[in-house]
């Protein structure tokens, strides 16, 4: 069974999402209502036609498969916006995307009708429907100037997706400025993204009920030489957090219902 149909077959009930994880920095978020939320997913090999960065992981799902309500982008980076998977993706009439700043122009290049997004600012929050995002402070470097993570709360829950960036706890409390339930965060710890303890020592500031890593394993120039990149290293850093904070390691493809019955 292909994993979008996977998706559309979850049973989520009211006060739960069911997350999926899928590879990278990518997941989809299913509400309780039916909605399919995407983030940032990379599903083709353009890293490798663009910069030699040859994926590691098979994608759990085709740009083809995927059938988003809304379709959240944290920045312009191609494993972010995937060059190759949008110009399928967007085909998809009924997708609704929120990007930051510097993702306008690759929209404006596989016309993308400005009806059919919204440009979000560190700071700035807007409602979808029943969702409610918030774009959070990020610092992935002069690369990546407009780079943001998103709080996106539904149904109770707060999820923050911290997209890509350097350990800045006390600039990204100030601009959550709330509690989360679920924490997702990088630890490839090259390229401005924070190392797997870094992470932890972010979730220790930010208190989420869960933490959950991304962004390790796709591409060998993503490894951090000493392991500290590792999802292992994470899980041994996590396991020194206060007992109310729970880590979670997820396998692409993977799914978890939250909260758990």
């Amino acid at each position: 069974m292909g994993l979008q149909k996977r998706i559309n077959e979850t049973t989520v009930n009211p006060g739960q999402i069911a997350l999926f994880y899928i590879a990278q920095a990518g997941f989809c978020i299913k509400t309780a209502s039916g909605k399919n939320i995407f983030i940032d997913l990379y599903l083709s090999d353009a890293c490798e036609r663009l910069f030699g960065f040859k994926r590691m992981i098979p994608s759990p799902m085709s740009a083809q498969e995927v059938e988003a309500g809304l379709y959240l982008i944290t920045h312009h980076h191609a494993d972010h916006f995937d060059p190759d998977a949008m110009p399928i993706i967007v085909k998809h009439p009924t997708t609704f995307f929120a990007v930051a700043p510097d993702c306008v122009s690759l929209l404006e290049e596989i016309a993308v009708s400005p009806s059919r997004y919204k440009v979000l600012r560190e700071g700035e929050t807007w409602q979808w429907e029943d969702v409610r995002i918030k774009a959070i402070y990020a610092d992935h470097g002069e690369l990546a100037p407009d780079a943001q993570g998103y709080l996106i709360e539904v149904d109770g829950l707060k999820i923050y997706h911290v997209g890509d960036s350097a350990y800045r706890p006390e600039e990204i409390k100030a601009s959550l400025g709330t509690d989360v339930d679920i924490m997702i965060v990088p630890i490839n710890g090259t390229y401005g993204n924070m190392i797997a303890s870094e992470a932890c020592k972010l979730a220790a500031e930010i208190k989420p009920r869960l933490v959950i890593p991304c962004h390790f394993w796709m591409f060998l120039e993503h490894v951090v030489p000493d392991g500290k990149g590792d999802p292992a290293t994470f899980l041994t850093e996590g396991s020194k957090l206060p007992s109310a904070i729970k880590t979670k390691v997820m396998a692409p493809g993977e799914c978890i219902i939250y909260p758990g019955t």
